[in-house]
Formats: C-alpha cells, sequence, structure tokens
C-alpha cells in the first residue's frame, strides 16, 4: 500500500522534530519553513493585525526552540507548536485591553495588504461593493466582540479547517467543549448578523 501524500508529510515533520528536539538548529528552520505560513494566518485571524501577528508568530517559535525539550510526540509538532502561537496571540490580546479595533479580516475580505481580495469582480456595481464592505465590517466587528475562547475555536475551525479533535489539542480542552464553544460562536453572530442586517 503506498503512503499518501499527508502520510509523507507527517512522516517528514516528525523526523525533522526529532532533529530539532535534539538540538538541530536546520531541522528546526525547516520546520518553521514548512508550518509559520498556517501559524501567522491563524494569529492574525486572531489578532487583526498583520504586524502583531508577525512579532507574535516570531515569540511563539522562539517559546517553541527554547522548550523543545517539552515536546512528548503525543501530537503532531504542528498542533504543539499552534498551541503555543494560540496561547501566545491570547496574551497579547489580554495585553492590548481594547479589543473593538477591526480584526479577522479573514471573514470580510477586507486586508489592506490585498492577500485575501474578495471584491475582485469588476462585473459587480459600485453599490454592491459598498453593500458587501458594511458586511463585511458588520462580521468583522460580531466576531471582535465574541469571547476569547470562542472566538478563537471560530477561527481554527472555520479559517482553518482543524478538525474537532486538533482544535481540543491547541486549545487543551475537550473536543465536547470545543463543539460546544463553537456553537455558541456561531449562535451569537446569527442572531447579532441577523439584528443588524435585517
Amino acid at each position: 500500500m503506498h503512503e499518501t501524500d499527508e502520510q509523507l508529510e507527517a512522516e517528514r515533520q516528525l523526523d525533522l522534530a526529532r532533529a530539532a528536539c535534539a538540538g538541530d538548529r536546520a531541522a528546526f528552520g525547516q520546520l518553521f519553513k514548512l508550518l509559520y505560513a498556517r501559524i501567522h494566518r491563524t494569529v492574525w485571524g486572531m489578532l487583526g493585525d498583520e504586524s502583531e501577528a508577525h512579532d507574535v508568530c516570531q515569540e511563539a517559535w522562539i517559546k517553541a526552540w527554547k522548550r523543545r525539550d517539552r515536546y512528548n510526540f503525543e501530537s503532531a509538532f504542528s498542533t504543539w507548536i499552534h498551541r503555543i502561537a494560540v496561547n501566545s496571540a491570547l496574551d497579547a490580546l489580554r495585553k492590548r485591553k481594547r479589543l473593538g479595533q477591526r480584526f479577522l479580516r479573514v471573514f470580510s475580505g477586507s486586508s489592506e495588504s490585498g492577500t485575501l481580495d474578495m471584491a475582485a469582480d469588476t462585473a459587480r456595481t459600485p453599490k454592491e461593493h459598498l453593500r458587501d464592505k458594511e458586511l463585511g465590517k458588520t462580521i468583522e466587528q460580531a466576531v471582535a466582540d465574541l469571547p476569547e475562547d470562542q472566538r478563537t475555536v471560530l477561527v481554527l475551525r472555520e479559517y482553518e479547517g482543524y478538525s474537532y479533535e486538533e482544535i481540543a489539542q491547541v486549545v487543551n480542552c475537550k473536543i465536547g467543549t470545543v463543539m460546544s464553544r463553537l456553537h455558541l460562536a456561531r449562535q451569537k453572530l446569527q442572531v447579532r448578523l441577523k439584528k443588524e442586517l435585517s
């Protein structure tokens, strides 16, 4: 039986993780190249600021290198580093003390960098573009107002496509708790958007 690409990638990451945990900086650098973009997207989704997300990601990878002896191989290395990054992002949010800023641009495609520009359809009218932009802002603010624990699982599930099991490992809670938080987050968004868009 031939191994799938996912299995081969998982084995590659495991080999690199073993080497990195033994102090191999080159192997750790390879893991960084493989996983950084996905980690950054998650943190950016939580913070809503690309520059701050970059700083938090760098901090998370530094923590991972310093704590590499704590990685026990019970979960994928990608899950372990995601957990560190999510916790670092939550710390940043707590320090910020003002959660009313626009963030989670991934839900609206309003990234200033144009990375996620969903309004590229030139056939649409200015009125339609304006309506979508206003909708995006409404969604952003609705997500921004969610409690941290609900917002985190929403980002990991809806944007990163993580399974319930993976999210449970990242946020260190039971799968049932993940499902409950996600249900509450979606419910609150639906109520909020129905109220504001009706």
